[in-house]
């Protein structure tokens, strides 16, 4: 990975059976985000923060003794419906990567194991942001195989140069580009 593979390529990094990073090489947090239209700006939320706020907001309200106007207002802006959706696209996320790793780099640990181990990648606890990087020495310390390319590396060498290529090709004249050893697809910029 000579760059960035972060939320959904971070997952697929997860079928492999041992990661090659270089030094620059990021994978990040895998929780699903949510990205909403508000006052004419785009923001993005961790699911599972929403989930967490939901459920300390009404946690708290059913502890309250007094006055709960402030808690009802704060709960109107949430739909126990979207949340539940939201819990299972935590859920569903969780279950591709532990899959995706049990398959391969951690196919001797229980699915238990698995997610202990890749808490940091599951959660923005540790991590605070989606777009956190996580090094391959923190990757590492999670139980996944990387092989630490250096610099001066053939591999690292040659896969650097088709990453600055490919991004240079997929920034300015395609939308994407998928190849394998015998086949290239592009899809044009319209």
């Amino acid at each position: 990975m000579p760059g960035k593979a972060k939320s959904a390529a971070t997952m697929v990094s997860f079928g492999a059976s041992k990661v090659f990073m270089g030094p620059a090489s990021e994978l990040g947090p895998i929780d699903p985000q949510l990205s909403i239209a508000e006052d004419g700006r785009e923001k993005r939320f961790s699911l599972c923060n929403v989930v967490a706020s939901y459920k300390e907001l009404f946690d708290l309200a059913t502890k309250e003794k007094g006055n709960l106007q402030p808690y009802l207002q704060q709960l109107q802006r949430y739909d126990a419906r979207e949340i539940k959706d939201f819990e299972d696209a935590i859920s569903l996320s969780e279950d591709i990567a532990i899959r995706a790793l049990k398959t391969g780099m951690m196919s001797a640990e229980t699915e238990a194991n698995i997610k202990t181990k890749i808490k940091v990648f599951l959660t923005p606890e540790e991590t605070k942001s989606h777009g956190r990087l996580i090094d391959r020495e923190k990757a590492e310390s999670c139980g996944l195989v990387v092989d630490k390319l250096a610099l001066n590396s053939k591999v690292w060498k040659t896969s650097y140069e088709l990453y600055v290529r490919l991004n240079t090709f997929v920034s300015a004249q395609v939308a994407k580009c998928v190849e394998s050893s015998q086949f290239s697809y592009a899809v044009n910029i319209q």
